[in-house]
């Protein structure tokens, strides 16, 4: 789920994921399927109810370039709020969060306190391009 990815591109691949009656067909096999999500315990829960997955999650998520204070405040609480969720529901799910480090960008606010939620177990950094500066993370949920 990206909560930034372009509404005609969701509508173009929402279309592609229904059946000739018109339903969705996303629990009868394997799908990526891109959705609005405002970020929120209950808006996720929303969703997974939405998608027929409230009792299993999702495997993994992405979120990409979400964390950057002058642009989105402290958003990013909201961010970790939604990704402990998402680990509550699945402890097998597995988190990628990618990264673009910038002056007072937030992410090591972001890092610590997603660190402390209670059901994330660990985050790693897993990427880091120096000339870009981009990072990408690892989160799981508590084991």
């Amino acid at each position: 789920v990206d909560s930034n990815f372009p509404q005609t591109a969701i509508t173009s691949i929402s279309r592609n994921n229904k059946n000739s009656s018109g339903e969705s067909d996303i629990n009868k096999q394997p799908t990526i399927q891109a959705m609005p999500l405002s970020w929120s315990r209950t808006d996720i829960n929303g969703l997974l109810q939405e998608v027929g997955r409230s009792k299993i999650g999702f495997d993994i998520v992405i979120n990409c370039d979400c964390v950057y204070e002058p642009l989105y405040g402290k958003s990013w609480h909201l961010l970790n709020e939604t990704i402990d969720e998402l680990l509550k529901v699945n402890p097998q799910c597995v988190v990628l969060s990618s990264m673009e480090r910038r002056a007072a960008d937030g992410i090591d606010n972001f890092l610590e306190e997603m660190r402390n939620m209670k059901n994330v177990g660990s985050v790693e950094r897993v990427w880091f391009e120096e000339g870009r500066k981009i990072e990408i993370y690892i989160t799981r949920a508590t084991s």
